[in-house]
């Protein structure tokens, strides 16, 4: 009989609220006992290294050498201090190594300090403890031990390190006497737990539920007006609402499907509202790349119409030569007569402000024809460096730089090369917007001078690299580059008999290199000092 017979609901309940009350309690006494056993050895070592140090400064008041019999009493003092010290040493410092030279007890052979635990008194810190079972004499029982150390210093350097061992014997002692007392009562406090689950669940659970079932089979029985009693604010009451609510809300069935459509068509609404706005957004967008399109437009056109004002200027200052020229033999040929001599006068005026005016477009269409003199660029190149290095430290970029020595002359204009050099540093400080490392180095090669300007920065590509020499091209912002400054520095470097090259790649900085020719040896010493004063000239 026994045996066809289900366990209860009750049964079954207390039966599982027992099970699970145990294996929390079990859990949590593990917890407790792993985590008390942490805290304590946490506490021991604790202690140990403060008696470690507090030995570390009594012997680093002794005088120098350390007396024996000094050490022996503070070491003794210190071994006596705590009855869970095994032993403790002191390692005198040897070079780079430290070795042992008196224990408060005599009969352990000390083991060699690790590599690490020597680094680190070395460097004045006092190493992690560590935790040793191993046994090598009488005084090291079986029971787990641990060391730490702490440096001795005098006179600003280290001398030697003290270590203390203790055993942790006592830990799991008080560990298992409170286990004892912890599952004791936690046996109790289940017994109690189930007995009370399985009255309870007779009064509070079995009653209500007779009532639901009842209402239930008269709802099965097709009687849907039912309602069930309301006799409790807990789980079963709540429960009886729900059912006499469940049988109202298929009446209502009806109204909320119509709710529901009513709340589709409104999200249908929203979509389509969020659709016309993504539309219009793509209009602005569309807009502003036609915007964008016509204003590259116009630049091509303001670039062809700069390249036809200098052909313009080109074309007409040579026939202006000619007429000036003709002007000049009839003022001669008419100084006879003053009213054509005034007029020929006239003419010369006009022509002369005509090739001013060509003069002047002429002069934005091309570089200053250079004057190349005998020049040193370690002045020069000093000069740039001091006056753009608080720019650069203000941008949070160091400048490193490394110039060679009795470097050869060259042939070149100081303010055409302070143009170069300063357009390389400010695209270097565009590329290194967080801050980075620019290097400036100088050096000879065979018959030419090198100069490098390498940065840090965000780097180019492979295409970028092919097109940063071509004009009016430029990976800046809108506003923040004309595309000409590397095309200046290209020609200014042809006009001067060098080259100028980049090596970079994504992410990995950029280097460009200038070759200088170097200027023949038989310079005077007079022309190099004028090189000098003429690259601090354009500077200023």
């Amino acid at each position: 009989m026994w045996k066809n017979r289900p366990l209860r609901l009750h049964t079954k309940t207390t039966l599982l609220a027992s099970v699970i009350s145990l294996a929390v309690l079990l859990a949590v006494l593990l917890a407790v006992n792993a985590r008390m056993v942490s805290l304590v050895r946490a506490e021991e070592r604790a202690l140990a290294q403060l008696q470690a140090v507090s030995v570390a400064e009594q012997i680093s008041l002794l005088p120098l050498p350390y007396d024996e019999k000094d050490l022996g009493q503070a070491l003794a003092q210190a071994h006596r201090a705590r009855p869970n010290v095994l032993v403790v040493r002191f390692w005198e410092r040897r070079g780079e190594t430290f070795v042992e030279r008196l224990a408060s007890v005599g009969s352990a052979a000390a083991q060699p300090i690790p590599a690490d635990a020597q680094a680190a008194l070395l460097k004045g810190l006092n190493p992690a403890s560590h935790d040793d079972a191993s046994t090598d004499s009488d005084v090291y029982t079986m029971e787990p031990h641990y060391g730490v150390f702490a440096p001795v210093t005098a006179k600003g350097r280290i001398n030697g390190a003290v270590e203390v061992i203790e055993k942790l014997e006592s830990v799991p002692s008080l560990v298992r006497r409170y286990a004892h007392t912890a599952a004791w009562l936690a046996l109790l406090g289940v017994l109690l737990t189930t007995v009370a689950i399985y009255v309870l669940f007779r009064y509070l659970v079995y009653r209500p539920m007779r009532g639901l079932l009842y209402g239930m089979a008269r709802a099965k029985a097709g009687s849907l007006a039912v309602q069930l009693p309301v006799t409790s604010q807990d789980e079963f009451g709540r429960l009886a609402l729900g059912f006499n609510r469940m049988i109202e809300r298929l009446r209502a069935l009806t109204q909320e499907r119509a709710a529901q459509q009513e709340i589709l068509q409104q999200r249908v609404h929203e979509a389509t509202a969020e659709l016309q706005e993504r539309n219009a957004q793509l209009a602005e967008a569309n807009r502003e790349l036609y915007q964008t399109a016509r204003r590259l437009t116009q630049m091509e056109r303001l670039a062809a119409a700069g390249q036809t004002a200098a052909q313009f200027a080109h074309e007409v200052g040579t026939p202006l030569n000619s007429i000036s020229i003709h002007v000049e033999l009839l003022r001669a040929a008419l100084a006879a007569h003053p009213e054509a001599a005034r007029r020929t006068e006239i003419i010369g005026e006009q022509l002369e402000r005509i090739e001013r005016i060509v003069r002047r477009m002429l002069d934005r269409t091309r570089l200053e024809e250079a004057v190349l003199q005998p020049l040193a660029l370690t002045p020069l190149l000093e000069q740039i460096c001091e006056t753009t290095e608080p720019t650069l430290q203000a941008r949070g970029v160091q400048f490193v730089k490394a110039f060679a020595g009795n470097l050869p002359l060259i042939l070149g204009n100081a303010d055409h090369l302070q143009q170069v050099f300063f357009n390389l540093i400010n695209n270097a400080l565009d590329a290194m917007p967080a801050g980075g490392v620019l290097e400036l180095r100088v050096k000879q090669s065979g018959e030419q001078i090198l100069v490098e300007c390498q940065d840090t920065g965000c780097g180019m590509a492979a295409q970028t690299q092919a097109r940063i020499f071509d004009p009016l091209y430029t990976t800046k912002g809108r506003g923040q580059g004309t595309g000409l400054g590397l095309v200046v520095a290209k020609q200014v470097m042809e006009e001067h008999g060098g080259s100028i090259s980049v090596t970079s790649a994504p992410g990995g900085g950029a280097n460009f290199c200038l070759r200088f020719p170097a200027a023949a040896q038989d310079n005077s010493e007079t022309a190099s000092a004028v090189a000098v004063h003429g690259a601090g000239k354009g500077q200023a």
